[in-house]
């Protein structure tokens, strides 16, 4: 019905609340990189539970921390776990460069016309230097180039030398989407700083620098990433030595038609090869080596390696032909994800369920058990049963293999036959720092986790290092601009003087941010498959799994938990943990000697459970330096921010502030009541303004509207202090009684 009112009616108008109700924000929704047996790369994958986990990302392995650290986070609590699995990266800025290899193996079939094939013995990524070429000469035409080229990306100095430096001076630089990269100069290094040259900085800077290479032409440094390819990027971002340098601070990005020259992967050759050459399709043998066939099939098919073709490809220089008749690849086989697991997987043919001759049955088997059957495939793209179609389905299919039919002429079925998969690598190869970390550009380590907007918590299990805690850190302070909480594990074998070495000197994270949390010791749990981890009855295992668990557990306990501290031997028990790596979490001087430097301990006594014995953050003097503490104060600006998203684009007027008002004022009292404060009185547990002090005309007409919010937040009971004396009130009495 039309609300003009033009001719006699009754117009029914909902008015806008003056309160807007805000939505609540989920608080332990965890995000975990690490190492799984098989899964994705790089892909934020949700798990609900341990057995989902095991679905999609495999079991045990002698690596799996990861899977050990999601055993704990569900045994203790957890519902919502976001896994990454990581590998060694040729270039974390290039997510195609990871490392890793799928299993191959082709399903064959007889009595057709065969292609002719070309099959390397080099498994990718392939070292190429730039202009490397493979040559081609298919079906008898003439040879064709495919060149592969690369350049790196490459910064200079602003003028020649000399260059006026100082002692202690720093460049800051990232090398290929990396961390941050500090570079300092020394007087000692230079004949004399203030008038440095070239080929002293360049060597300064060579003897500091990783990813990268400084070189010098007519008294200007040059500077360069050792990656050679679109991958490859360098930029300077700041430091004082750059006022004297002077280069450019835009971040450079290399050139050429791969991402890396020095790891060329087979996808990257594919799409150049079958661009160049007309008639072949290029595809991943086994083992991961380079394997190009013709389309055309029959003795009229020949393929040759020619003259020039770089021998990283390790491709056969003999003339290679089809057949008139024979058996030939018409099924390509390979494992879903890379990763060695499909080393151990065999694909079998039978004859069809319903007896058709135009179709087969295919199992799948592992380590000689059958895991899936696939009856009644067809060959023909058309069927409703083609194999693509059910294998390859992400929702019915198979979770250990995918299939790729080779199109052969007559679309021939396969024989009965039995074909094992081999060339699988996990690609853990050089696995560093910079794999868990990763990039943002690449989307790889920890930043594929960007895509999780819910994300609160994040976890590394077991890769306790310097680099990748201040990393982690970095992540949910900067990055998710602190909307997210870290929990991090402590180095394998730390006493308690090791620990504080650590955390105060090594990886200097006392007091670098209140948006993280560090637990000692690691802790003891059962064995869960003696033929993975060896006989032992138990494990000793990183603590941040079973830690987000716990965290979990406490914010669902009651509404408002997430302003409980987890710790104590209630909200904190240690569900699962046997023991501890070191025994010296149990002494109450050697808790009294890392506590101070704000690591949480693990511990236990007589009589009660294996808890949680603290909850600071890393950081003391910050507004909110307890777990509680931060966690609460995150999940009230995470959602405010959400539920505040009405007043955007609205005219800034004092009815708009008012309802601003009204709306948080409304959210806190409901936090207030779930324990969200130190006090239940409005007036002391909180305020909210938006009054005119700080809505002046100037922030109006800069387009702002500003709420001021203090949140009276609770603190811990670290220390009870009981003080005990001796009654002598009965003494008192009698001698006032007697006037003494």
């Amino acid at each position: 019905m039309s609300g003009q009112l033009l001719s006699s009616k009754v117009v029914i108008i909902e008015e806008e609340p003056t309160i807007r109700g805000i939505p609540t924000v989920p608080t332990s929704v965890a995000g975990a990189v690490g190492l799984t047996e098989r899964g994705p790369i790089g892909q934020a994958t949700l798990c609900s539970s341990f057995e989902e986990y095991q679905t999609r990302f495999g079991g045990f392995t002698p690596d799996s921390d990861l899977a050990l650290a999601a055993m704990g986070f569900f045994e203790n609590g957890g519902s919502q776990l976001w896994v990454v699995r990581t590998v060694h990266y040729a270039n974390t800025a290039d997510p195609a460069s990871h490392t890793a290899l799928r299993a191959t193996g082709f399903l064959v079939a007889g009595n057709g016309p065969t292609p002719a094939v070309l099959t390397g013995v080099t498994p990718a990524p392939f070292a190429l230097q730039d202009g490397d070429r493979l040559v081609l000469s298919a079906n008898g035409g003439a040879d064709v180039d495919v060149a592969f080229n690369g350049t790196p990306a490459t910064v200079s100095t602003g003028a020649a030398e000399p260059y006026p430096l100082s002692d202690g001076q720093m460049l800051l630089l990232r090398v290929d989407g990396g961390p941050e990269q500090a570079v300092t100069f020394r007087a000692t290094d230079f004949a004399d700083i203030t008038n440095a040259t070239a080929a002293e900085v360049a060597a300064a800077l060579n003897a500091a620098l990783v990813g990268g290479r400084a070189t010098t032409t007519g008294g200007i440094v040059h500077l360069a990433s050792d990656t050679a390819g679109t991958s490859s990027r360098i930029q300077v971002t700041g430091g004082t030595a750059n006022t004297a340098l002077g280069f450019a601070t835009t971040a450079v990005q290399g050139s050429g038609n791969v991402a890396s020259l020095r790891a060329v992967q087979l996808v990257e050759a594919k799409a150049l090869i079958e661009a160049a050459v007309a008639g072949v399709v290029a595809e991943a043998g086994p083992g991961g080596v380079l394997q190009v066939r013709t389309i055309a099939t029959g003795t009229s098919a020949t393929l040759q390696a020619r003259v020039g073709t770089a021998a990283a490809f390790g491709l056969p220089s003999t003339l290679q032909a089809g057949s008139a008749s024979g058996t030939a690849n018409a099924i390509r086989v390979e494992g879903k994800d890379p990763g060695a697991y499909a080393n151990r997987i065999e694909v079998e043919v039978r004859t069809a369920t319903d007896g058709s001759p135009s179709a087969f049955d295919l199992l799948v088997v592992e380590d000689g058990v059958y895991r899936e059957t696939f009856p009644n495939l067809s060959m023909e793209p058309d069927a409703p049963r083609y194999i693509e179609r059910i294998v390859n389905d992400e929702r019915t299919g198979s979770i250990y293999i995918r299939v790729a039919d080779q199109r052969l002429p007559a679309t021939p079925v396969p024989t009965v036959q039995t074909v094992a998969l081999t060339g699988g690598n996990d690609g853990l190869v050089e696995l560093g720092d910079s794999d868990f970390i990763g990039s943002e550009a690449g989307k790889t380590g920890l930043h594929a986790l960007d895509q999780v907007q819910d994300l609160s918590l994040l976890l590394v299990p077991g890769h306790a290092t310097s680099a990748v805690h201040n990393a982690m850190l970095r992540y949910c302070e900067v990055d998710r601009e602190g909307m997210v909480f870290a929990i991090l594990d402590p180095p394998a074998n730390q006493s308690a003087t090791a620990i504080v070495t650590y955390v105060t000197t090594t990886a200097a994270l006392e007091g670098a941010s209140e948006y993280g949390a560090l637990y000692w010791p690691r802790v003891k749990v059962l064995n869960p498959q003696k033929s993975v981890f060896g006989a032992a009855e138990q494990l000793v295992v990183a603590p941040s799994g079973i830690i987000a668990g716990v965290y979990a557990r406490t914010d669902a306990a009651r509404p408002g938990g997430i302003y409980e501290p987890p710790a104590g031997i209630e909200s904190g028990r240690l569900f699962g943990v046997l023991g501890f790596e070191t025994d010296e979490a149990l002494q109450e001087r050697k808790r009294d000697l890392v506590y101070p430097h704000r690591i949480n301990p693990l511990t236990t006594g007589p009589g009660l459970p294996r808890y949680i014995d603290g909850s600071r953050t890393l950081k003391g003097d910050g507004n909110f330096p307890y777990v509680a503490e931060r966690r609460g104060v995150i999940f009230i600006e995470r959602s405010l921010k959400q539920g505040l998203q009405f007043a955007r684009h609205k005219n800034n007027t004092e009815g708009l502030r008012a309802q601003v008002r009204r709306t948080i004022t409304a959210f806190l009292l409901a936090q207030m009541n779930n324990g969200a404060f130190r006090s239940r009185e409005p007036a002391k547990a909180f305020f909210v303004d938006v009054s005119e002090q700080l809505n002046t005309p100037t922030v109006i007409f800069a387009g702002k509207l500003i709420a001021r919010v203090g949140l009276a937040t609770n603190k811990p009971a670290e220390f009870i202090i009981l003080r005990i004396s001796q009654d002598t009130r009965a003494l008192e009495a009698e001698l006032a009684a007697t006037g003494a």
